[in-house]
């Protein structure tokens, strides 16, 4: 693929990248797929001048990913992302990771700006920031979560440590997959693997922060909060 609109990467699976069952990490893949948006918006000219430099920061509200196999240990894989249309605030971006001609993982996410000091959303207009999306690209629509009535079967009382921080200054939102993993559980994990993923980030956890992690089965999916305040993110997984 040739347009600049889509970006293209061949990326070897490492060792650190992998459970015990040598397939990749859900965090580790939600990581990829973000430094690939990342790395796009630079190489179309919304480089750190435009948005760190200038006290805005790249944030996640919503995305979700559908798994047809996990990328394994030293397997070569190749990261496909593109641009969706502007949505007002919203930056839509689509991803694919291909194994040769075998597609492993779509996915899509929603992307904003949030000024650095007041943390709330800003209008990219304001900053004159614009990403073209691919023409003819599908509409990213990512529903809420709605979480199960039931009694959660899982709480955990957690903080966040100062390893789970990251350049923006609050727990990234990967780190949220692993906390998840540890709760679940090796003997889970070894026999289960993940079919669908969603997330909704909803508020900020900071260093330090307490928060409650419950989780709760419905047939085939779980469906995990992060709460302390308020809820400050929601994830489902289907096995």
């Amino acid at each position: 693929m040739s347009n600049e609109l889509i970006y293209e990467k061949k990326v070897l699976i490492r060792s650190e990248q992998v459970n015990m069952t040598r397939a990749l990490r859900t965090s580790e893949l939600f990581r990829l797929l973000e430094e690939a948006s990342i790395a796009h918006t630079e190489q179309l000219g919304c480089t750190r001048h435009k948005t760190l430099d200038r006290g805005l920061l790249w944030v996640i509200t919503r995305q979700q990913v559908r798994i047809l196999d996990l990328p394994r240990y030293d397997e070569e894989i190749t990261i496909r992302s593109w641009p969706g249309e502007m949505m007002h605030v919203f930056f839509p971006r689509i991803y694919e990771i291909w194994r040769g001609d075998t597609c492993l993982v779509q996915g899509e996410a929603l992307w904003v700006l949030i000024d650095e000091n007041e943390r709330d959303i800003v209008d990219p207009e304001d900053y004159d920031i614009e990403i073209p999306g691919l023409p003819d690209a599908e509409d990213v629509f990512l529903p809420p979560i709605r979480m199960p009535a039931a009694e959660p079967v899982l709480r955990q009382d957690l903080a966040v440590r100062f390893s789970q921080v990251d350049i923006n200054g609050h727990m990234n939102n990967t780190r949220y997959f692993d906390v998840i993993d540890d709760a679940l559980g090796a003997d889970f994990l070894a026999a289960n693997r993940p079919r669908t993923v969603v997330a909704n980030y909803l508020s900020e956890l900071r260093a330090g922060d307490a928060f409650t992690l419950t989780g709760t089965a419905s047939g085939t999916t779980w469906y995990f909060e992060g709460t302390a305040d308020k809820p400050k993110f929601r994830v489902s997984i289907e096995f």
